[in-house]
């Protein structure tokens, strides 16, 4: 109860910051909302010719990117601070988060906010409910939207746990971010090989897209289960990830004090 009365208050300081800038904030959520849009017309103009592939046609492409998009849109909006957790493993800025007595994932994750992300979740809805599967499969929808919020703030956790390992591994970072987020809005038939696994493994994007539309596409529960699963797995591999780093910076702080 303690960490959930902490996380509601930091978020509405940083709703009330993002809120307080009105024309900058109504713009940008506008602009976020165009960007996507046009970036669906063009697989619009795919689906339109070729109608479906290996079973996915264009609503179930648009129900898998709004779902990325509503998940995108709830961790950048409402857990910004994971943009700068990799500046901060790199500059020994993470000090006064492990010093405080919160849970010190949480406390990274909502220093900071951008609710100008709001466009992202619109967006999202909007596209699930042109899919027609909000309708079709309302209780499933939900279920996939909160397991996608939970499967991104897993994976950018996940990913910005690398600094820990690597030096100046910033830019490397952002680069496996945006690719984790290509591969997730591009349908199952776009992978093969090599890439196909790295998406059920190292880069686990399967979770949050393939499967909850496989699920919803084919009315198979084993899709949705293995999402939960899926989901549950990696959240506890990133956090563990953290906690295995947060050993190796203190070392690494110590080890610079006495040279």
């Amino acid at each position: 109860m303690q960490h959930l009365r902490f996380l509601g208050l930091a978020l509405l300081t940083n709703i009330k910051i993002s809120v307080s800038l009105k024309i900058s904030f109504f713009l940008t959520i506008f602009i976020v909302m165009l960007k996507q849009i046009f970036f669906l017309i063009s697989w619009g103009f795919f689906f339109d010719r070729y109608k479906v592939v290996q079973g996915w046609d264009f609503k179930s492409m648009v129900f898998m990117y709004g779902s990325v998009c509503f998940a995108m849109g709830v961790v950048e909006g409402f857990f910004y601070g994971f943009r700068d957790l990799t500046r901060m493993i790199e500059t020994g800025q993470l000090d006064s988060f492990l010093l405080q007595p919160k849970n010190v994932i949480l406390n990274i994750a909502i220093s900071k906010g951008d609710i100008s992300n709001l466009g992202e979740i619109l967006t999202g809805l909007v596209l699930i409910a042109y899919s027609g599967f909000l309708v079709k499969a309302f209780w499933a929808v939900l279920i996939i939207l909160v397991l996608g919020s939970v499967f991104m703030f897993s994976l950018v956790l996940y990913l910005a746990c690398i600094a820990f390992f690597i030096r100046d591994a910033g830019d490397f970072i952002r680069e496996l971010r945006l690719n984790s987020i290509i591969m997730a809005t591009q349908p199952a038939s776009a992978f093969k090989g090599a890439l196909k696994m790295l998406s059920f493994t190292l880069l686990p994007v399967a979770f949050l897209s393939y499967f909850p539309v496989e699920h919803l596409r084919t009315g198979l529960w084993q899709y949705l289960l293995l999402t939960i699963a899926g989901t549950v797995a990696f959240f506890i591999l990133a956090c563990a990830l953290f906690y295995k780093g947060v050993k190796r910076y203190e070392s690494g702080n110590m080890m610079a004090v006495r040279n």
